[in-house]
């Protein structure tokens, strides 16, 4: 996991080696997942996207995703040979809480305001830092802060903002494409220069719903606006970054 930077890594999977992308609204393979029901907002009042230019599609699409109160995106993806998959829920703009992993191993992070908190099961410590990290941060988290440059690559994932900055962007811009559904959401397509495709809701908020770069590089945005827990972890069980060094 620890070969690139977990964003970095992230993005790179949906923005390099695009597999055949499947159409919104049809049966998924067997390997890949069905979207979840989508909720983008109680109204189903069109909001006319679809009509609008590719880049006006996206600005919206990337605003409502922000701005919006919470969201969950989840899902997995494929680089240099390896799976990863992630589940994060926002709430606001500086709370999240969620679980990157790869193979066997896995890291949660929760933010709370400034505050970032890592708890990485052993198997993730031992491949950062030995087994001298792994005896020593079992069953811990770390508390640091999302500027700590020593922690920033993980602390990216829980900056809504800035995650969907990175994930969105493609050499070359986005093209419009079909109509279809999400989990039976009217959506339109974003299509990339490599195939890839963001499904943008075009009724109620202009949600992003999927960023589809084929079966094996899948991410879906949904719960919107409903509530999120994000609790800091038991202070008994919380090392302090600072004191580390």
């Amino acid at each position: 996991m620890r070969a690139l930077p977990a964003a970095l890594v992230l993005a790179l999977a949906f923005t390099t080696a695009c597999e055949p992308a499947q159409e919104a609204g049809t049966a998924p393979s067997k390997t890949a997942a069905a979207p979840a029901p989508a909720s983008p907002s109680p109204t189903v009042t069109p909001n006319g996207v679809e009509k609008l230019p590719a880049r006006d599609i996206l600005a919206r699409a990337r605003k409502a995703t922000t701005s919006a109160k919470s969201v969950r995106m989840h899902g997995r993806f494929k680089e240099g040979g390896e799976d990863y998959a992630l589940d994060f829920r926002f709430s606001g703009r500086t709370k999240s809480t969620g679980r990157f992993s790869q193979g066997g191993q896995h890291v949660d992070l929760t933010r709370i305001g400034k505050a970032v908190y890592i708890k990485g099961n052993d198997a993730f410590w031992k491949e950062i830092g030995g087994k001298g990290a792994a005896q020593l941060f079992s069953g811990k988290s770390i508390k640091t802060t999302a500027t700590n440059r020593d922690f920033a690559d993980l602390a990216a994932f829980t900056d809504r903002g800035g995650l969907l900055a990175e994930l969105l962007k493609v050499k070359g811009g986005w093209d419009t494409g079909k109509t279809g559904t999400v989990g039976g959401t009217p959506t339109v397509e974003l299509v990339g220069p490599d195939g890839e495709k963001i499904h943008v809701a075009t009724q109620g908020e202009p949600y992003l719903l999927l960023l589809d770069g084929g079966s094996a590089n899948r991410l879906e945005f949904s719960a919107y606006n409903e509530q999120v827990d994000v609790q800091a972890p038991p202070s008994g069980t919380v090392v302090d970054a600072d004191k580390l060094q």
